[in-house]
């Protein structure tokens, strides 16, 4: 990410009823302002790279790299501490009354999870789409819904798939539960193996599958969240929450800290 970039549409310029808005942009810097809000329609999140920490209602999410986030007409939410880190991403806002399929309208409303796997998959649909909004032509809106109605159907199925995934094995579901409790720990892959009593190339795919990350990534993002709660509820020193967390120095978890969030551990906590 090089360069800042934003380009979006809203109402008519998305050429059809059922395409409220259609965004895309690149963030290479932290930025406020991504305040509490909500929309009369389903939104939905792509994230391409960078990672990102918002809230929805009374959850908060940390969003990673091939996530869709999707909210619900009506529901607040916006970004941990106002704040947008820096990532690529775009977004769609949906009016399933406008949907042509009532089918598709019913399994949107189902929908148990707002996350899931598999954003890349649908950006070609996005791109098509942004396509036609750019530069309209006889036959866009046309075109556009046809590539709305791939990105719906695509999006549909993503989910009801993770939905009918395998149940997470207990031996790797006990391992989160460790990695949790003892973040200060300097964990190897071999270990990570040992504790969930599968290979090395198991364990890659067992943390790929079920929470998206590689187990060093999912691991520094846990440290990462965990850091964000005690800088904002506790008044504990950086340097201790840095010694706390397992990091080698206050810089190396200040330089961390700013990967994944933007910001450094005393401008998040005095944001």
């Amino acid at each position: 990410m090089t360069q800042a970039q934003v380009e979006r549409f809203f109402g008519n310029q998305c050429l059809i009823p059922a395409l409220q808005a259609l965004g895309q942009s690149r963030q290479v810097t932290a930025r406020g302002g991504l305040g509490a809000h909500h929309e009369a329609y389903y939104e939905i999140h792509l994230i391409m790279d960078g990672s990102v920490h918002w809230w929805v209602e009374n959850e908060v999410h940390y969003l990673h790299p091939d996530t869709i986030y999707l909210t619900r007409p009506g529901e607040l939410h916006g970004g941990v501490k106002d704040m947008i880190q820096p990532c690529s991403l775009t977004w769609l806002q949906v009016d399933a009354a406008a949907l042509p399929h009532r089918g598709m309208q019913l399994e949107l409303a189902a929908l148990e999870s707002r996350l899931c796997k598999g954003a890349h998959q649908l950006v070609p649909y996005v791109t098509g789409m942004l396509a036609e909004c750019r530069a309209p032509r006889a036959d866009s809106a046309r075109v556009v819904a046809a590539f709305l109605d791939l990105f719906m159907a695509q999006l549909l199925r993503l989910y009801q798939s993770e939905q009918e995934a395998r149940p997470m094995p207990e031996p790797f579901a006990r391992l989160l539960g460790a990695i949790e409790a003892q973040l200060e720990r300097p964990y190897t892959i071999q270990e990570l193996c040992d504790f969930a009593h599968v290979s090395r190339s198991r364990i890659f795919q067992l943390f790929d599958q079920f929470v998206g990350q590689s187990p060093i990534s999912y691991i520094m993002s846990q440290r990462i969240k965990k850091a964000q709660q005690l800088l904002e509820y506790s008044d504990k020193k950086v340097t201790d929450i840095a010694f706390e967390l397992g990091f080698s120095s206050s810089q190396h978890f200040a330089t961390a800290f700013k990967r994944h969030t933007g910001v450094s551990p005393r401008e998040f906590r005095h944001s």
